[in-house]
């Protein structure tokens, strides 16, 4: 089965798997999706389970804040493609459940105890090298989770991280398999290019004016202006309606509002602890972790430092060097049991030994605190704020309907809908099917500016949702049409075309048949004399030269061993279009017992993971290709 599993090594499907992996690793991602829910209308389904069309909305979004993220504060979210961006999305989704599936299927999971290691251990939410609270609720907070929501994907992720390594462990390297490929991972070769550069070509042509007036006359729409718009539009957003009439906030919302925020707000009080893990094991039974326990507390009872019995004795290896320090946290991180033992002591207390999915815990309660909530002033802006635009955006809903209505009802104006509405007409010019600026900078209105209703028809366009809750009605002030460049503007530019094209003619038949005669024997230097280009020599490369351009050294290596004194021939063409002739006149074989111990183990990593993906990819098509996904139309 495996290797009808390396056999399969071409999917793309693989490339979407390669993205959950990394989603996986890095725990952020497209959020929380409950692949069981309904009450929204499914998108998609892999064996009869929906992705419905909430979850890709969600998910999409978060997709977009994430880019928009990566990229800074001076890129425009709205320039990224929606359609293409849920495509992808969506086949995330479809990849993340049917690879969900196959652990459930599979018995494959994430213990309670796993999960709460992997949220306190993760560096994100560590300050100073131990875990915090306050930056673990914000960072959950700014990616949309609840807390409860967050453990349960983690938990998610944590199970596809251990069915990839349960399917990729398994794969097997012979030593014979080994010694093999060490050899020709390390072979060396001598190799030649000679590229033809057409430039060097350049001052060959010859161009009279009579060719670039045919050029020109013959070819007459390519040189014509690109056609434009002059646009007048009206603008529509939820932010423009914030300080509406329609848009009022009374004292009593606000407090209910903040009342709501304070109930549904983390608990307050949040505890540090301090714990010695004794794991159990074929080596040690619970009831000798537990037993080992009682004495270490009767040590500390005695007077010893439990810090320094941490480092000694904890098996805990992150908290041991802190001395058993797990940091501040809150109700709902730790599993129950420890959750519990930690929240009804006292400060300086030691509990008795406590039993989880771990093994055994000693715990200390170091130090408590209280966070005070704040007050309602301390809230009021930005609960305001947040009351506001819920308003504007379900009053946005109703005024573009009614913007779309006026633009439907008077077709040839803006004016009566500027007037009606309150807005102001603005305008854009120079935009193009391909480009414009501002508003006009995105796709979507572009191409509603070039529609047949609004460019032919001279109409008002409908209220365009170029962006979240935010919509324009455009229509066209003048149309410049598509017309000849004059000569004079583009003649030199028309000249160069002529000289690059015939300098690249040239270059690939002098190319053809310097090959045919360094095929035939001639002398390689005399070729590259004749034509006054130069060989880049190499001797004795890898495969993994970084000296050498990629694509001499894959050609040079998948030439012939050339016979003694002799040399194989063969060509490329290079990443810049030029084409070249490669040369390999020595191979030498570095049989695997001359190589280092370092270079052994290179070569075993290599070969390992190489075949660990390939087995992980065969395993994902096998259950693809079993399963029964239904995608969009």
């Amino acid at each position: 089965m495996l290797q009808k599993m390396r056999d399969q090594t071409q999917s793309t499907a693989f490339k979407v798997l390669v993205g959950i992996i990394v989603f996986v690793l890095a725990v952020f991602g497209f959020g929380t999706f409950n692949l069981f829910s309904t009450g929204d209308p499914g998108v998609a389904s892999v064996n009869g389970q929906d992705i419905t069309q909430n979850m890709l909305v969600s998910a999409a979004e978060r997709e977009r804040r994430r880019i928009a993220g990566q990229l800074g504060g001076e890129f425009d979210p709205s320039l990224i493609d929606p359609v293409r961006l849920q495509s992808a999305v969506l086949e995330q989704l479809v990849s993340r459940s049917l690879m969900s599936q196959a652990a459930n299927d599979l018995g494959v999971g994430a213990s309670r105890a796993l999960i709460d290691a992997a949220v306190v251990r993760n560096p994100t939410f560590q300050v100073d090298d131990a875990f915090s609270q306050d930056t673990y609720l914000a960072a959950v907070r700014a990616l949309g989770y609840s807390p409860q929501e967050f453990l349960e994907e983690t938990g998610e992720m944590l199970t596809l991280q251990h069915l990839q390594d349960g399917i990729s462990n398994t794969a097997i390297l012979t030593d014979r398999e080994l010694r093999t490929q060490a050899r020709l991972l390390n072979q060396r070769r001598d190799l030649a290019f000679l590229a033809f550069d057409p430039d060097v070509f350049a001052d060959q042509v010859e161009v009279i004016e009579e060719d670039v007036a045919v050029r020109y006359e013959e070819n007459q729409l390519d040189y014509m202006t690109q056609e434009s718009l002059d646009l007048a539009y009206v603008a529509l957003s939820w932010q423009g309606l914030l300080n509406d009439s329609e848009i009022a906030v009374s004292e009593e919302d606000l407090v209910s509002a903040y009342e709501s925020d304070r109930a549904l707000a983390p608990a307050s009080e949040e505890r540090r602890g301090s714990h010695i893990l004794l794991q159990v094991s074929d080596d040690r039974t619970a009831e000798d972790a537990q037993k080992a326990l009682v004495a270490v507390k009767e040590r500390i009872a005695a007077g010893e430092s439990f810090a320094e019995l941490a480092a000694e004795l904890s098996e805990d290896p992150v908290s041991a060097k802190a001395g058993g320090d797990l940091g501040f946290v809150g109700p709902g991180i730790f599993d129950p049991g420890f959750e519990a033992a930690l929240f009804a002591m006292d400060v300086g207390e030691v509990s008795d030994p406590v039993l989880t999915d771990f093994g055994y815990h000693l715990i200390r309660l170091e130090e408590v605190r209280v966070r005070e909530y704040p007050t309602l002033e301390e809230q009021r802006a930005e609960i305001e704020m947040r009351l506001r635009r819920a308003q504007a955006e379900a009053l946005f809903v109703d005024r573009v309907r009614e913007l779309d209505n006026l633009a439907f009802e008077e077709p040839n104006s803006l004016q009566g809908i500027a007037d009606a509405m309150g807005l102001e007409i603005q305008t854009a010019t120079g935009v193009t099917r391909d480009a414009g600026e501002g508003l006009f900078e995105n796709s979507v209105l572009r191409e509603a500016a070039f529609s047949e209703e609004v460019l032919e028809s001279g109409f008002n366009s409908a209220a365009v949702e170029y962006a979240p809750s935010s919509t324009v009605v455009m229509r066209v002030s003048e149309r410049h049409r598509p017309a000849p460049i004059p000569f004079d503007e583009v003649q030199a530019d028309i000249r160069e075309e002529i000289v690059a094209e015939r300098a690249r003619r040239m270059a690939d038949e002098a190319h053809e048949t310097a090959l045919a005669r360094i095929d035939a024997g001639e002398s390689v230097a005399g070729v590259a004399d004749e034509y006054g280009l130069q060989w880049q020599r190499y001797e004795m490369v890898r495969r993994n030269s970084t000296e050498v351009p990629a694509e001499v050294l894959q050609s040079a290596f998948s030439l012939q061993r050339p016979p003694a004194g002799g040399k194989s021939v063969g060509e490329v063409q290079l990443a810049d279009g030029d084409s070249a002739v490669v040369t390999v006149t020595r191979v030498e074989d570095i049989e695997a017992d001359a190589l280092s111990d370092s270079e052994i183990s290179g070569v075993q990593t290599f070969l390992a993971d190489r075949a660990s993906r390939t087995d992980f990819e065969g395993f994902y098509q096998s259950i693809e290709a079993e399963a029964s996904i239904r995608r969009p139309e």
